[in-house]
């Protein structure tokens, strides 16, 4: 976790905060029922390593937070003082906001002087830990926000003929984020989408990938990738590295049919094909992974290193931690490309979808 983008760019956001205020911290991680749906106690052990020793960060567990001693504790706090609350998914109330009846806004409501939403990565949901906030205090846009509309609005102003999204990872984007999308803009597959492309094209992919398509993706997903394929300009790969018989070998998409082993990445044909196409394009987007990358395949990170430069534009998530992972990022930054932390939310954007705690923050002196 210690290498993971969002907590160490909110580190720095902190840091530059506390130095006017003392902050109460809200934040989320995973979702119930998913392994990843834990304490915020390991993220304040990580940010108390990050943060100067002049900064002093506090964790408030789940059974503390909407206490008089976290009340008293928050009146009381000052400059380079932060304190952490516990996961806000923990609390029933997040995944169902009513103004009328939200603990948060009786709790916090005169005990918080202002607030800053830069939760971008979630704007796209209508959570309570995000809506409440106008109806708290006076709310502002964070400033790593800022910095991520800034991205989407260069690409919204672009006209749709200058952009080109890359969209990889292991699931296709909602159906209508899609075709408001690639409305716009050239769609260019890798990962599993780029192997549901090729295969609602006709292309046979051998009987082990066949099989693992039909298995991850719905009847559903198939239809709606072939209705993406009649209606809009998508490119697939046109070559494939396969984990087969214990070695990686080499298949044009022609030849997938003879082999029994796994698609592990795109191959080099299909680096050269889309490099040459969106090296033309003004604005490039990342949106996931092209290979598997946490295994050593790093076709995707080819790919990036020909495109590099103003432009190019890398989505949150496993497209960052990729990057990361190949020691990409500071070049990616220095040459003018720009990583978000958001990803889902950024596509909302981009496909003209409102965000609902923006919205409200727009609308606040009706709120007051």
């Amino acid at each position: 976790m210690e290498d993971n983008m969002r907590i160490i760019a909110y580190a720095h956001v902190l840091e530059l905060m506390s130095e006017y205020a003392g902050l109460v911290v809200t934040a989320h991680q995973g979702r119930p029922g998913n392994k990843d749906f834990i304490s915020l106690k390991q993220h304040w052990i990580i940010l108390r390593k990050l943060l100067p020793s002049s900064i002093d960060i506090e964790f408030i567990p789940k059974e503390k937070v909407f206490t008089e001693e976290t009340k008293r504790r928050i009146k009381e706090l000052k400059e380079k003082e932060i304190l952490l609350l516990d996961n806000v998914r923990m609390f029933d109330e997040e995944y169902n906001f009513d103004p009328s009846n939200s603990m948060y806004i009786k709790f916090f409501k005169n005990v918080i002087k202002s607030c800053v939403n830069d939760a971008m990565p979630v704007w796209h949901r209508a959570h309570t830990s995000l809506m409440a906030m106008p109806y708290i205090a006076k709310t502002w846009i964070g400033v790593r926000s800022i910095y991520e509309l800034k991205a989407l609005s260069e690409v919204l102003s672009e006209p749709g003929e200058e952009c080109g999204i890359i969209m990889g990872g292991a699931k296709l984007a909602k159906t209508n984020y899609l075709i408001s999308i690639l409305s716009r803009m050239d769609g260019f597959t890798g990962g599993l989408p780029g192997q549901l492309i090729a295969r609602v094209k006709g292309y046979d992919l051998g009987p082990r990938n066949n099989a693992f398509l039909k298995k991850k993706f719905s009847l559903e997903v198939f239809e709606t990738a072939k209705m993406l394929v009649k209606k809009f300009n998508i490119y697939h790969p046109v070559d494939f590295i396969v984990w087969e018989n214990g070695e990686n070998k080499h298949f044009h998409i022609d030849e997938l049919s003879k082999c029994n082993g796994v698609i592990m990445d795109i191959g080099m044909e299909t680096v050269e094909l889309y490099a040459e196409k969106l090296q033309e394009k003004t604005i490039r987007i990342r949106a996931g992974p092209l290979g598997v990358y946490e295994k050593g395949y790093c076709n995707g990170i080819v790919l990036t290193k020909r495109i590099a430069g103003g432009g190019l534009i890398f989505l949150g998530g496993d497209t960052a931690a990729e990057i990361i992972k190949y020691g990409l990022d500071k070049i990616i930054l220095s040459t003018g490309g720009i990583m978000c932390l958001s990803g889902g939310a950024f596509l909302h954007g981009l496909a003209g979808r409102p965000y609902p705690s923006v919205d409200l923050i727009l609308k606040q002196n009706e709120l007051h």
